[in-house]
């Protein structure tokens, strides 16, 4: 999946990063939640992710303190993941 193996994609000509919000989970990895959109101060405004590289199009707000944009050991995409390739949850 191009969201975990690489995160630079290009839009509309010009190099761009996507951002992916992920949620902590306690018993598995880290839940992706989808692909930010944009960011307030109390909110991220995300494309809700449907699974591959595929995003369903509706937008929803998700509270800044429940998700993180960075990988951490838990997410799939960490260089040192506790998940390897092939977890299922």
């Amino acid at each position: 999946m191009k969201i975990f193996a690489n995160d630079n994609e290009t839009s509309h000509g010009a190099a761009a990063r996507r951002v992916v919000a992920r949620q902590f989970s306690t018993c598995g990895p880290c839940l992706i939640e989808g692909e930010v959109v944009r960011s307030t101060a109390r909110f991220h405004v995300i494309n809700e992710w449907k699974g591959g590289d595929d995003f369903t199009g509706r937008q929803r707000r998700i509270s800044r303190e429940s998700v993180h944009l960075t990988p951490c050991p838990s997410c799939r995409d960490h260089s040192r993941t506790q998940y390897p390739d092939g977890y299922m949850d």
